[in-house]
């Protein structure tokens, strides 16, 4: 049984200043009445201020591709700060630092030619649409269901306008309300959708009559490579390949969201995965391994719309020197001896990925996991084992209750999971990690098939 005295205290305080937490989804994140406060963590664990100790798998929800305190990093941190000041210029003054770093990214990542600096991903998905409507003189971004693009009032969650006779703007009023969509929000300005047309992913026929149709105001396409924001759905052959050949054909810009994927699945990205090169990319998350830094990165040609000063992206806080440390440091790190790190991440990750299956298996619970290195989906629900999706419709039979009742369980025996189902694997993770996460994920499996599929507090 886990303690929760400090735990519970500490969250009646934490309540009293933070309304709704830090990051508040309406998707429920907590899996017990109490939050969970860290008193240490270190590689893959974390202990509590009650002594409890976790194997955890949240990742920070992506940024944490080295793992926690990994002594590299924190030492070339630490050797930045004796002698540097963590923000020392924002234009004004610039460091060896940023050249370095901007040579790495384009060294690895296919579309990078230049590079400009933010903070967070939500940040680097405006960026990039403003580059994307001064370049082109167009107006309208595109975007696809499913493929989360920060909290701002133009990409939140949204749908397809269902009415066929209007244009295919992005609708935000979701008739059911906050019950029925997770990223409904008041106080959202009633004609954000203008700015966005919205499709579905996969949809062939669709892209292809929303880009014939209205080429002449669309500026650009933004999507994710692979959509980790919705259980890891994989672009249908030839997909990705047709946005490219329409983005070409109409003069369009092609973006792709790499703020999960972009050194995580690859070196490269989604974009080395999958084989398609866009036009730009927003980076984010895991280049910093935690702290705070996203970035635009693209051609030259479209890029250069922030040069000539036809788009400005001011800030105080673009290319802080302690950020470009972090990218430099992670970059180093990701990149050395070949990449080697990603080989030994997903070695750790497939033994997990192969003892779930089996013991899903062994309990009679039907499970799905879709993956990319570093990265996979526990599908509740529906069966097949590891495999590749697509559609929302491959995810029908998707149990939440079931995820969430894992969730408990797998907390309750010392692992500490993310909610939704998704898993995080870095560089610290051993084989032992992962033979201690399977004898919990057993134990789980068990106690759920035991009280037909639900979480019963122990």
């Amino acid at each position: 049984m886990l303690k929760k005295d400090k735990s519970e205290a500490l969250t009646q305080k934490f309540n009293n200043y933070y309304p709704g937490g830090h990051s508040n989804l309406r998707i429920p994140m907590d899996v017990t009445n109490h939050r969970l406060f860290i008193e240490s963590s270190r590689g893959t664990h974390l202990v509590d201020v009650d002594g409890n100790e976790y194997i955890e798998y949240n990742g920070s929800m992506g940024p944490n591709i080295l793992g926690h305190a990994y002594p590299e990093y924190v030492e070339r941190l630490k050797d930045f700060m004796d002698n540097n000041g963590t923000a020392i210029g924002s234009n004004l003054l610039f460091s060896p630092l940023d050249i370095e770093v901007a040579e790495k990214l384009c060294k690895f990542v296919p579309c990078v030619e230049e590079v400009k600096f933010t903070t967070s991903g939500s940040e680097a998905v405006q960026m990039a649409f403003r580059i994307m409507r001064a370049y082109t003189g167009k107006t309208t971004i595109v975007r696809v269901e499913g493929h989360y693009a920060g909290w701002p009032d133009n990409v939140l969650g949204g749908r397809r306008n269902p009415d066929p006779n209007s244009k295919p703007y992005a609708d935000f009023s979701c008739a059911g309300g906050p019950g029925v969509d997770p990223f409904y929000t008041e106080g959202r300005i009633p004609w954000a959708g203008k700015e966005i047309f919205m499709i579905a992913w996969n949809d062939l026929e669709q892209l292809e009559e929303t880009f014939d149709k209205y080429h002449e105001e669309i500026a650009g396409i933004h999507l994710e490579g692979i959509v980790w924001n919705n259980d890891g759905l994989y672009p249908q052959s030839g997909y990705l390949e047709k946005v490219r050949d329409l983005c070409n054909k109409y003069n369009i810009v092609m973006c792709m969201d790499e703020i999960i994927t972009g050194f995580r699945v690859n070196i490269g990205g989604a974009q080395t995965v999958v084989g398609v090169t866009p036009d730009i990319c927003t980076m984010g998350k895991a280049m910093a391994n935690g702290i705070p830094v996203a970035c635009v990165g693209g051609k030259k040609e479209i890029m250069d719309t922030i040069r000539d000063g036809r788009v400005l992206c001011p800030g105080t806080f673009p290319g802080f020197g302690l950020g470009q440390c972090a990218v430099n440091a992670t970059l180093d790190i990701l990149s050395r001896d070949n990449c080697a790190v990603y080989g030994q991440v997903f070695k750790v990750q497939e033994r997990i990925m192969d003892g779930l299956v089996e013991i899903a298996n062994r309990y009679d619970i039907p499970l799905t996991l879709t993956e990319s290195n570093g990265v996979f989906s526990t599908i509740f629900g529906v069966p097949g084992g590891r495999r590749r999706l697509y559609t929302k419709d491959d995810l029908k039979g998707f149990d939440k209750k079931i995820v969430e009742a894992f969730q408990k369980y797998m907390q309750e025996n010392g692992v500490f999971l993310m909610f939704g189902g998704r898993w995080y694997v870095n560089a610290s993770h051993t084989i032992a990690d992962a033979e201690k996460t399977l004898e919990a994920a057993d134990k789980s499996m068990k106690a759920i098939k035991k009280n037909n599929l639900r979480f019963i507090p122990v």
